[in-house]
């Protein structure tokens, strides 16, 4: 902690900096990419337009939270690429701070990387949700003295948070283009399968049904039981549902947020395969471009830039 901060509730810096992204009004775009890595953060923002072609310098700040920010222009638009890290609690962070510190409506499009319940998504393909929900852990199943005896189940899942049905169109015909001529070459790249849900565990590991004699989880059946539930359910991951129902409980309609997602498929949670490094160099600069295009073809009420760090000079 490097500055005196004030309101507890809502902590800010005398600079107006949110706590945990360190970032101001004026340095995030309305327009966002993000994503968990950092370096997959910089490798997409190789596709920004240069300084040159911007009229402003490309702007980047990390945190002493670990929040990679990069604020430049693609194609002319003002857009930001946000590396947040992963679980649910960071996209809690990333989404309320990023909303305090930007005016009128915004568009996110998390790109992340998932494990699969579906066998016509291998490692490899690009999973496009409508939709998402959580598995959670019920910590009082495992307490020595319950609270809530009544509700004796190890985990909880909940029902669907809609992603935005036009961003999610766009996104799914920007990723196809996308991957069409990588596909025609190479059968480890692809499909891109939309139309089904996005389950987010809250950890990698018990809520994701994975197998741990170490620790008593008692899930060998909540994938089963979430597919029971939800029987669409595509891919697996800790992210993008957070994210839909971030945006589904906006309060303030005059500045709602627009949330659409896909994942790079690495993990067969079928039958027990990953990715390769060589498919994942093919896969992911293609959908990262894919992406930044659904995003700059997303229609949002335009934001004064004077003042801004996308502000031309």
């Amino acid at each position: 902690m490097k500055e005196t901060l004030t309101n507890a509730n809502f902590p800010r810096d005398a600079q107006g900096r949110v706590y945990h992204l360190s970032l101001k009004e004026g340095e995030v775009a309305n327009r966002i990419l993000t994503v968990g890595d950092h370096v997959r953060a910089r490798a997409i923002a190789r596709h920004l337009d240069t300084e040159e072609e911007c009229g402003h310098k490309i702007f980047e700040n990390v945190s002493q939270r670990g929040f990679t920010t990069i604020t430049g222009r693609y194609k002319g638009v003002p857009v930001t690429i946000l590396a947040i890290g992963m679980g649910n609690p960071m996209m809690d962070f990333f989404v309320r701070e990023v909303r305090a510190v930007t005016k009128g409506p915004i568009a996110i499009i998390r790109f992340g990387s998932c494990g699969s319940l579906n066998v016509n998504a291998p490692p490899g393909s690009v999973v496009v949700p409508y939709g998402g929900y959580c598995i959670r852990r019920n910590l009082d199943y495992f307490a020595e003295e319950k609270v809530t005896p009544q509700l004796d189940k190890p985990y909880l899942i909940s029902g669907v948070f809609k992603a935005d049905a036009e961003m999610t169109a766009t996104l799914e015909r920007t990723m196809k283009e996308a991957l069409a001529p990588v596909t025609a070459k190479n059968d480890m790249v692809g499909p891109v399968v939309a139309g089904g849900l996005n389950a987010d565990g809250c950890s990698f590991y018990s809520s994701q049904g994975r197998l741990d004699p170490t620790f008593w989880d008692d899930n060998e059946e909540v994938i089963q039981d979430a597919l029971s539930v939800h029987p669409t359910t595509n891919s697996l991951e800790m992210e993008t549902s957070m994210l839909f129902h971030l945006a589904h409980c906006v309060k303030d309609t005059d500045r709602p947020i627009r949330a659409a997602g896909c994942m790079q498929v690495f993990a067969d949670r079928v039958n027990n395969g990953f990715i390769s490094p060589d498919v994942v160099g093919l896969l992911e600069p293609v959908a990262g471009r894919a992406v930044l295009e659904a995003l700059i073809q997303t229609k949002i009420e335009e934001v004064d830039e004077k003042g801004t760090v996308w502000e031309r000079k």
